[in-house]
């Protein structure tokens, strides 16, 4: 059974001696026409997929080793969704980010967040969803949880 996987994968590309549209025609030539690209500064590009598979994570390989393809100086930098603040939180569970920020000092307070930035914590999404799952009061779709359980393994692995 195939799902479709919301998902993005962040490049460095500033080694591959090519302008923007220079990597776009490539990654559209090389099976990136599901993507939208997004140029950052300093070399950087963030490439949104919504892709079909039958795993997230087969789903997430194929988008990396096709942009590998295109692009094979670009260094993977991160993995999404995997590390959320609370208004990412929000938007996956259609609440307000007053309600995460209650969450995580009640329902969460013993997920410990990766990292904070600033007053902001930062969780790995797919703890998020195990725990507000094993309270039964949130649950979150079943490919975003894959998306996210996927893009934590591959951030494991890559960074």
């Amino acid at each position: 059974m195939t799902k479709y996987y919301e998902f993005s994968l962040r490049f460095d590309v500033s080694n591959c001696g090519k302008n923007q549209d220079q990597i776009d025609d490539s990654l559209f030539e090389a099976g990136c026409d599901d993507a939208l690209v997004r140029h950052g500064r300093h070399g950087e590009i963030n490439i949104t997929f919504e892709r079909q598979s039958s795993t997230a994570l087969d789903a997430m390989q194929d988008a990396q080793k096709q942009v590998l393809l295109a692009l094979p100086q670009a260094k993977l930098l991160e993995v999404k969704p995997d590390f959320v603040g609370p208004t990412d939180i929000a938007r996956v569970y259609s609440i307000t980010r007053q309600r995460v920020q209650a969450l995580v000092n009640t329902k969460l307070s013993h997920v410990h967040p990766f990292t904070s930035v600033g007053n902001t914590q930062i969780f790995r999404l797919a703890n998020v969803i195990d725990a507000l799952d094993s309270q039964g009061r949130h649950h979150a779709d079943e490919a975003i949880r894959e998306a996210a359980t996927a893009a934590m393994q591959l951030n494991r692995q890559n960074l």
